[in-house]
């Protein structure tokens, strides 16, 4: 594992330990929830990127198209690792719904040196390649949550306990938006949704080159990949070569700049 990624990971699990010991030591339950989603942050992160990495193999005979689409095992994971925290983290609130305790004002300080290993973390996590970006989307979730944690202990320690139990419930609610943001992608991915945007693209490209375009199907395999089909017609009189060339030059020009994988049919006008 490179380097760089094992110490993002380290101190990510550091930060996670360090909201654990403050929630339960320090009577915290927002800091105890938001323990449970460090946690689940770092095993669907892992996960992410573990998938991603296996996606970048090339095309075998069992997936000629590529592996592209194994990258969707990641948001899989992270709806299952996200429903079973929102569980835990509910009973844990039902469990204490109605009766106080007592904040310490150790939670908040707690939760600052959480905040600060992972903004930490964010950093490192700058400037390199798409596996660390991956990770940096989740520990990125974890400086929101961070400061709710922050408010919702320090004011229950100096305010009201209530104001710590509200802040537990907003971070069991966000669970659930992971949960929904989670399954939308899935969602997104094998419906075959396309993109108006590359489609768009793709015309602007084919107008330039003079190409008399009949039909465009784009469908996107995983984000910035694209497969798809153009049907372009020319004149009668071009011979069988010269049409194979003009195929041949629009799908290496469309890979090229948009990494699109396209199949071109030539017709006669």
């Amino acid at each position: 594992m490179n380097i760089r990624l094992l110490t993002i990971l380290t101190l990510s699990i550091a930060g996670g330990i360090i909201k654990i010991v403050g929630g339960a030591l320090y009577g915290s339950k927002a800091l105890l929830v938001d323990a449970f989603t460090s946690f689940g942050n770092i095993l669907a992160a892992i996960l992410v990127i573990y998938y991603y990495s296996k996606s970048l193999a090339p095309p075998d005979k069992d997936h000629m198209f590529g592996h592209h689409r194994l990258t969707i095992a990641g948001p899989i994971y992270t709806v299952v690792i996200y429903s079973a925290i929102f569980g835990i983290a509910s009973m844990q609130l039902i469990d204490i719904a109605g009766k106080p305790y007592t904040v310490s004002e150790y939670a908040p300080i707690m939760a600052v040196i959480g905040f600060i290993i992972y903004i930490v973390a964010i950093g490192l996590s700058r400037g390199v390649d798409i596996s660390f970006k991956i990770y940096a989307k989740f520990t990125g979730s974890e400086l929101i949550e961070s400061i709710v944690t922050i408010v919702a202990s320090l004011s229950g320690a100096y305010l009201s306990y209530i104001i710590d139990f509200m802040g537990a419930i907003i971070l069991a609610t966000f669970i659930i938006y992971e949960v929904y943001f989670s399954i939308r992608n899935i969602i997104g991915i094998v419906s075959d949704e396309t993109s108006k945007e590359i489609i768009s693209e793709i015309e602007r490209e084919l107008t330039k080159l003079n190409i008399n375009i009949d039909r465009i199907r784009v469908r996107k395999i995983i984000e910035d990949i694209y497969h798809g089909d153009i049907t372009i017609k020319v004149p009668p009189e071009t011979s069988i070569s010269d049409a194979h060339e003009i195929a041949d030059y629009i799908e290496g020009r469309l890979k090229r700049k948009y990494n699109i994988d396209l199949t071109v049919h030539v017709e006669p006008e």
